[in-house]
C-alpha cells in the first residue's frame, strides 16, 4: 500500500535535528523580483524537516525542497540564500520581509493563506497516525481514545489533534518544537502515538530504523505542500508556480521524489 501511495503521489505531482541558523535583525529586506535581482540573491526561509530539508555531514542544506528552491533561483538568475529556523518562525520571518519565500514542507491551508500567499501544490501528502511497531493496541484511528499524542507545535498535526479534542475525542496532546523530539519520545514509550506528515515519517523511519516506529494505514487527513510568499507578491508567486509546473512536466519532480523519498 505504501508503494502504491508513493506512486500515486508522484504521478499526481506530489509535499535531523541539526544546527539552526536564524535571521539577524540586520538582515536585508526583501521585495519584488526587481529588488531580488538588484540584491543579487533570493532569500528562502526553511526548516529542518527530513527529507524535505536537512543538513548533511558537511552542514550543507540538502533535500527535496532545496532542489526545488534552487530551481526558482535559477529561473530568476540569482543564487539562493537558505536560512533555516524553527517551523513556528517561518511565517513571521516572511511577514517581516526577512525572506522572499518559505519552502519547508508547509501544508497549504486556509489559515495560512489569510496571512501569506501560497503556490500551487508541489507534493501531495497528509497527516498520518504513527505508533511503536510492537504496540498491538493501536491499529486504526478508532483506537486513539485515551491516548497521549505527540505533535509539532504550530504545525497541522497540532491543529488536527486539537480539533479532535474539540470534537469530543479523549486525547492528551503534547506539542514539541520539532518532529524528531516527539518521535524519539514515542519510541521510548513516553507517548502512546504520534501524528506526523506521511512523507516525513517515511524519511524518518528510513533514517532511524532502530526506533521501530510504523505508520498506521494511509493519511487520515490529506494535504498538499506549497511555497509561501509575502501577501500580495503576485510576481514571485507566478514564478514559483511556473517552476512547479515545469518541475512536474519535465520529469524532474519524479526524479527528485525518487532521489529523496524512495
Amino acid at each position: 500500500m505504501a508503494a502504491i501511495l508513493l506512486l500515486t503521489m508522484v504521478l499526481s505531482g506530489c509535499g535531523a535535528d541539526n544546527k539552526t541558523e536564524s535571521v539577524d535583525a540586520g538582515a536585508e529586506e526583501s521585495g519584488s523580483i526587481a529588488d531580488i535581482k538588484k540584491r543579487g540573491k533570493l532569500i528562502i526561509a526553511t526548516g529542518n524537516y527530513y527529507p524535505f530539508e536537512f543538513r548533511d555531514q558537511d552542514n550543507k542544506l540538502i533535500g527535496y525542497d532545496i532542489d526545488l528552491g534552487n530551481k526558482i533561483g535559477e529561473k530568476l538568475g540569482v543564487p539562493v540564500e537558505w536560512v533555516d529556523m524553527q517551523f513556528t518562525a517561518l511565517i513571521p520571518t516572511l511577514q517581516n520581509k526577512q525572506a522572499d519565500m518559505v519552502i519547508a514542507g508547509m501544508y497549504i491551508t486556509d489559515e495560512r493563506k489569510k496571512v501569506i500567499d501560497m503556490s500551487d501544490s508541489y507534493l501531495a501528502t497528509g497527516v498520518s497516525l504513527v505508533k511503536r511497531a510492537d504496540d498491538d493496541t493501536v491499529n486504526s484511528m478508532d483506537d486513539i481514545e485515551g491516548k497521549t499524542v505527540g505533535v509539532k507545535a504550530g504545525g497541522t498535526s497540532e491543529k488536527v489533534a486539537n480539533d479532535l479534542v474539540a470534537e469530543g475525542t479523549k486525547l492528551t496532546v503534547k506539542a514539541y518544537k520539532d518532529n524528531p523530539e516527539y518521535l524519539l519520545d514515542l519510541s521510548l514509550g513516553r507517548l502512546d502515538i504520534g501524528f506526523n506528515d506521511y512523507l516525513n515519517q517515511l524519511g524518518y523511519n528510513k533514517q532511524n530504523p532502530d526506533n521501530k516506529l510504523v505508520l498506521v494505514g494511509e493519511p487520515f487527513v490529506h494535504a498538499d505542500l506549497g511555497i509561501g510568499v509575502q501577501k500580495g507578491d503576485s510576481g514571485l508567486l507566478a514564478v514559483a508556480n511556473e517552476v512547479i509546473q515545469e518541475f512536474k512536466e519535465s520529469g524532474a519532480a519524479e526524479e527528485t521524489f525518487n532521489k529523496w523519498l524512495k
